[in-house]
């Protein structure tokens, strides 16, 4: 072989490696960026994978801590309605509740223990079963109409237990929606009948004589300017009648205090006893009373009252400590020709008492004013 070919051979070989190198080169390159290409997606799943699993892990976190809260909300709403039924049964105030028909469908112990009703017999009942009849239609309209109005109602009632007897409440009414907004009704109530009777009592006490019980001279003022209103008002005539009885410092002295508290209260009563309902009695103090004779048709009325009052004092009283004999006096200021004014029928009133002593005791005298001169003493017949 000749030296040129040889040169030839060596640069075929030459350039066949270069081509091979070359190749090579390509191969490898495109292995590195496909590897580079793969590497990069590996590391791009991986953390979308990793953010995948972050949101699902702070995503069960957050269902777990949501079934935490509801687990918690759930047995405290268990605590709250196991206290709730506690109160309920323990409840010292009856509590009746009522479905959206107003029909019972629970009571409390108590509500047994107050009103005598199981709940077997008051189960599906309305609660007017306890009305007594002393409301009439109106007191519960309105008590529905505040109910439906505010969703709440609260006052005083008289309501008929099941031995019968009436008795005076203090009810609270709440109106309840549940979630489909149906209402019930939750009653709670407790009996007020003797903290009545006791409000009644001292307000008795307050504007009543101790003794006779008649009405004391505070109420008997107000019934006299009642009496003048209302004689105002209604053009109507009244008279004023003051009664004084004659020697009871005599039965004091002789038959004791005792006795002469037992006459008096015999004399309230025979006073009591001339007298209309819709009159007043009253004791003024001591030995002194009262009597308002209201809505008169005639003024002979008056005279008749207080012929009938001297007529009775003037009869034995058969007391503990012995017999007693007294009389009494009654002076009478009629409305409204003897005064307008409570202040003026009484000044007149008693100058006419007055006269009836001085006149020899065991009557009655009318006020009468003399006609020419009316700021000259009274003349009294």
């Amino acid at each position: 072989m000749s030296d040129t070919t040889a040169c030839a051979w060596c640069w075929v070989v030459m350039g066949v490696a270069m081509v091979v190198a070359l190749l090579m080169a390509v191969f490898w390159h495109r292995q590195f960026l496909r590897a580079r290409h793969e590497h990069r997606a590996l590391s791009e799943l991986t953390a979308r994978l990793e953010e995948t699993i972050q949101a699902r892990t702070h995503e069960v976190e957050e269902r777990n801590a949501a079934l935490q809260r509801e687990i918690e909300e759930r047995k405290h709403h268990e605590d709250a309605l196991r206290v709730a039924d506690t109160v309920f049964e323990s409840a010292a105030e009856a509590i009746v509740v009522t479905d959206a028909d107003n029909n019972i469908v629970r009571v409390n112990p108590a509500f047994t223990a107050i009103t005598g009703y199981t709940p077997a017999e008051v189960m599906g009942r309305n609660p007017r079963l306890l009305k007594s009849g002393r409301h009439g239609p109106e007191f519960y309209r309105e008590m529905w109409s505040d109910l439906n109005r505010l969703g709440h109602w609260e006052g005083e009632i008289w309501n008929r237990y099941k031995n019968g007897d009436i008795r005076a409440e203090w009810l609270s009414i709440a109106k309840i929606r549940d979630g489909a907004g149906v209402a019930q009704h939750l009653g709670v109530f407790h009996d007020i009948t003797r903290r009545k009777e006791a409000e009644e009592l001292l307000r008795f006490k307050a504007h009543h004589d101790a003794l006779t019980e008649l009405p004391n001279r505070e109420l008997f003022m107000d019934r006299l300017q009642i009496a003048i209103n209302q004689a105002r008002r209604y053009h109507r005539n009244f008279a004023l009648l003051l009664i004084d009885l004659d020697r009871f410092k005599e039965v004091n002295d002789s038959l004791g205090h005792t006795a002469g508290d037992q006459l008096l209260v015999e004399a309230a009563q025979r006073l009591v006893s001339c007298v209309r309902e819709t009159d007043t009695v009253a004791r003024l103090g001591g030995d002194e009373f009262a009597i308002i004779l209201s809505e008169m048709t005639e003024d002979a009325e008056a005279e008749q009252v207080a012929q009938r009052a001297v007529s009775l004092l003037n009869e034995p009283y058969h007391l503990d400590a012995g017999t007693a004999l007294i009389s009494g006096c009654v002076g009478i200021a009629l409305y409204p020709v003897h005064g307008r004014e409570s202040d003026q029928l009484l000044r007149n009133a008693d100058s006419a008492l007055y006269a009836a002593k001085e006149g020899g005791r065991n009557t009655y005298r009318i006020y009468a004013p003399l006609n020419h001169n009316p700021k000259t003493q009274a003349d009294l017949i």
